[in-house]
Formats: C-alpha cells, structure tokens, sequence
C-alpha cells in the first residue's frame, strides 16, 4: 500500500527541490568559470599545468562568482515553488483563529488541488463537525430538559402549597409524599429520554404498541395540577383499543407539550379535550384565541416568538421550546403535527401517527 503524502512531506519536497535545482546551477557556473580561466593557456613542454594552489585560487575566484548566483536562484524557485503553500497556510491560520466557542460554524478552507494540506484542512473541519453536532446535542438537552422539567415542579409544588394551607393528617401528608415521589421519577424518566433523544435522535426512540387513549389519559391526569392554578377542565374522548407503535416516554412529552400550551392559552374556566381518533391520531382542542393562519408553520420552530399572546402560541409563559420538541419527536415516528382551527372556537394540534 502506497503511504499517503503529507504536509510536511510536501514542503520537504519542495524545499529539497530548490535546493537541487541550486547545486546544480552552481556546479554549471563553477564549470563555465574555470573552462574560460584556462581556456587558451597552454604550458611549456615539461613545466607542470598548474600548482595546487593556483587550482584552489581559480576556484575561489568560481566560488565567488557562482555561489551568490546559486543562492539566489535558490531561493527565488524555492519561493516560487512554496509560495501557494504558504499563502493557503495563512488562510488557513487566519480561518482557525476566527473560531471560538460561539462560531464553531467556521471552517478550513479546502481548495480544488486535494493536495496534503487540503486533506489536512478537511480531517480537521470532520472533527469540527463531529464537536459541533456534540455541543449542539448538548445545547438542546440542556434547553430540552429546562423546558420539561417545569411541569413535574409545578405539580410538586402546587401540591405542597396546597397541604400546607390548613393542618392535614398523616394519610394524606403520605398521600402528598407518593404524588411527590411519582414527579420526582417522572422527571428522572424525562431526563433519560430527552438525554437518549439528544445523543441518538430518532434513533433513540423505542417503538412499542401503545394504547393512545392509555397514554392521553395519562397525559391529562399529570395535567391536573397545572390546569386546576387556571379552573381549566380537562377531558379525554374517543375509543379504546386504538394501538400506534411509540415511544410511550416520548409521546407523553409530545402530550404533556400540547396540553401545557392549550392550557396557557384557554380562557380561565375554559375547557381541553383531548380526542383520540381513527388513524391513529391524537388532537389537542382548546377553546382560547386560535392561531393565525400565517404563524402556523413558525410556531413549530425554536425560540419563535411573536408579539402579541394572543396571536402567538409559542410565547405564553413559555421560552418557545414545548412546540419545537413536539415537532420533532413526532417527525421522528415518522409522523406530523398541524394546527388548524377547532369547529366552534380554538385552536386543534392534531397528531398523526404511523401503525
């Protein structure tokens, strides 16, 4: 197997080139200079051609005269020859000086040649790559996980705020500790999905046959607390016995999103109802301002914001993050999610599913 060339080898090369080029130019001039000196001197019979010493003179007189014109030459072709070199290398410093922890988009320039130092250029931009996507998952986990433990804290709280307000006796101060220890294990469960999620993606889904009204029930039971702050009622309708294989963690953060945006969005003592239908979808009704046709598509994106509450579903009370992640765990089923309006008033985000 041929080794392939290197950087370092490449320049070498090109150095020792020069340097060869040098020599032989000087060994040309150093010839040229003493053919002429003797060129018609011819010596008497029986006296020697020339002394030692007039031979050293001779070629120091040469050396005097060839060895600036070999240096120079020298150096003019070996600057020749690495002077692309060099000037990628600059850009190539330049570029990699830009580069910080907010700009991990910058990357090395690779020219059309493919040479030692392109390649060089692109095995570093691959391993930025790899550390952008690394710091990018990171991000999102971190963002991700902010944003989902609100809910399970808001549940424990509300509820110790609630036993507190008048003195309860020890079944329910225990009945208040078991809700307490069920957020706690559900957070500990959002947080290894949302970790699996931001290190594999869709990947990271572990698909199983699911009863969505089981799920969707399950959803409105941990949105009890947060709806009740609002005198919001929740409901679950349509049929039993309607299986999708899902992820059971990941939909009911998908559920858990939708119902926290509906609820944030209903009028108080409004209403939710959460229906599960034929085609394995899920939709999410509230009776609040609707969306807008022209943000529908936006609402899905990260961090989206608009400038009103009412005509913006991202916003809320929110950080824009609960719409994002639905979307993207739906997309990872393999499925899609929409926002159209709700027949009498609201808004519907509808969950498609595939078997």
């Amino acid at each position: 197997m041929t080794r392939p060339s290197t950087l370092g080898r490449g320049l070498g090369r090109d150095i020792a080139t020069a340097t060869i080029i040098g020599m032989i130019v000087f060994a040309i001039v150093l010839t040229l200079v003493i053919y002429i000196s003797e060129d018609g001197e011819e010596c008497a019979p029986g006296v020697p051609e020339d002394p030692p010493a007039e031979i050293i003179a001779q070629c120091a007189v040469a050396l005097a005269f060839a060895a600036p014109v070999g240096l120079g030459m020298s150096l003019m072709i070996g600057k020749k020859l690495t002077h692309n070199t060099t000037d990628r290398l600059d850009e190539v410093i330049e570029n990699a000086s830009r580069m910080t922890g907010e700009r991990l988009e910058e990357r090395l320039p690779v020219s059309a040649a493919k040479d030692p130092l392109d390649r060089l250029s692109i095995a570093i931009n691959g391993t930025l790559d790899r550390i952008e996507t690394g710091v990018a998952a990171q991000r999102q986990f971190a963002a991700d996980a902010s944003h989902e433990l609100r809910t399970p804290l808001t549940v424990i709280s509300t509820n110790l705020e609630v036993a507190r307000r008048k003195p309860r006796d020890a079944a329910h101060w225990e009945h208040v500790a078991d809700g307490t220890l069920a957020e706690v294990r559900r957070m500990h469960a959002l947080m290894d999905k949302l970790l699996e999620l931001s290190r594999a993606g869709a990947a990271g889904l572990r698909h199983e046959p699911r009863d969505l009204r089981a799920l969707a029930a399950g959803a409105i039971e941990r949105a009890l607390a947060v709806a009740g702050k609002r005198d919001v009622a929740l409901e679950v309708t349509g049929p039993e016995g309607i299986v999708a294989d899902v992820d059971q963690d990941a939909i009911g953060i998908v559920l858990d999103n939708l119902l926290r945006n509906a609820i944030d969005h209903s009028p108080d003592g409004g209403k939710v109802t959460v229906v599960v239908g034929p085609g394995r979808k899920i939709c999410v009704e509230d009776r609040g301002p609707g969306v807008p046709v022209e943000i529908r598509e936006r609402i899905f994106e990260a961090f989206a914001r608009g400038v009103h509450r009412t005509t913006d579903r991202a916003a809320g009370s929110g950080f824009g993050l609960g719409l994002a992640i639905v979307k993207r765990i739906v997309d990872g089923h393999g499925g899609t999610v929409v926002v159209e309006d709700r027949d009498g008033g609201g808004a519907r985000f509808a969950v498609s599913l595939p078997g």
